[in-house]
């Protein structure tokens, strides 16, 4: 301390040299990590650069040509597959609109007397198709569209009694565009169920279904919807919504213990055996205990898509434009 009080002026400028030793040494050190960050940047972005000039996408004459090659494999399938869809989707025979008519009957009635008591349906059951119970298609080609609707569904309803369907209780389908003129002056009952044109390839006709059955014929259908050996027809789930039959429990006063069996003979109670010795496994317990819940049905609501692959599903890739 007192060297400094005596040497003030050399004091000062040795105190300024270390603040700015200090300063420049910071600064040096943010310099230096400032570098090596932009030097990081760089060679990483130079491996990047050097990555997509050796990578196979890289705009050469043999990547083009792969490129190509691979596009016109992809466009074989495609066309390739819409033939096949074609082939395997059930033809319709031509109809005129009386013979429709006739066969939508006919199919009502044997529908009726298919399910007899395995399935219910509602009273007024006509696939969907109760206008033309009365009156007559349009014309011959809509008649010949409208009975490969009803094919479907009919299809449909044979899946339904195989699968374990209890009751049908609601069914409900969206109009084909040859029945628009039709239900724009007739009125539609079934407005909120509309016909989906995807494109010019296939056709998508919605079918909605309430019904009542158990857990087990739910899994089995559910299965069955899309197995061409029990539903030859293309579909696709579009909903499914399953409630309880029985949204409230049973009250206390409704459970019911199953009464003791009481073995009879000639009319009175048999009180006692005769003396035997032949061993008999003992009587079984009175259950002390029932089930609750779990017994009751599903309700259940589907809405299906019938798909139908039009003619033009045959030359997809020929609608392509070109370039893409």
């Amino acid at each position: 301390m007192d060297w400094i009080r005596e040497n003030k002026p050399l004091a000062a400028i040795l105190g300024v040299i270390v603040v700015g030793s200090l300063a420049l040494g910071y600064l040096l050190f943010d310099a230096w990590n400032v570098y090596s960050e932009t030097k990081e940047g760089y060679l990483g972005l130079g491996g990047q650069v050097a990555g997509l000039k050796g990578s196979q996408l890289a705009p050469t004459e043999a990547n083009l040509k792969a490129k190509q090659d691979a596009v016109k494999e992809y466009e074989n399938l495609v066309t390739t597959l819409g033939k096949t869809v074609l082939f395997l989707q059930p033809k319709v025979a031509p109809v005129n609109d009386i013979e429709f008519q006739e066969k939508l009957k006919t199919k009502i009635s044997d529908i009726r007397k298919a399910v007899q008591s395995k399935m219910q349906l509602p009273a007024e059951f006509a696939f969907g198709f109760d206008d033309y119970t009365h009156t007559l298609p349009t014309s011959a080609a809509a008649a010949t569209e409208l009975m490969d609707y009803l094919e479907a569904i009919d299809e449909l309803m044979k899946l339904f009694l195989n699968s374990g369907v209890l009751s049908v209780d609601l069914l409900e389908r969206s109009k084909l565009p040859v029945e628009a003129s039709k239900a724009a002056t007739q009125g539609n009952n079934n407005a909120g169920i509309r016909g989906q044109v995807a494109s010019n390839i296939l056709e998508k006709r919605q079918i909605s279904v309430v019904l009542t059955l158990d857990q087990g014929p739910l899994q089995l259908l559910i299965s069955r919807l899309t197995s061409p050996s029990d539903m030859p027809y293309f579909t696709s789930l579009r909903l499914l919504r399953i409630e309880n039959q029985l949204q409230d429990g049973p009250l206390h006063s409704e459970v019911r213990l199953p009464e003791p069996a009481v073995k009879v003979e000639g009319g009175a109670a048999q009180a006692e055996e005769a003396p035997s010795d032949e061993i008999k496994p003992p009587d079984p317990a009175t259950p002390d205990a029932v089930s609750v819940f779990g017994n009751e049905l599903l309700k259940v609501r589907l809405e299906i898509d019938l798909v139908k692959f039009l003619d033009a599903a045959a030359g997809i890739t020929a609608q392509t434009p070109a370039g893409r």
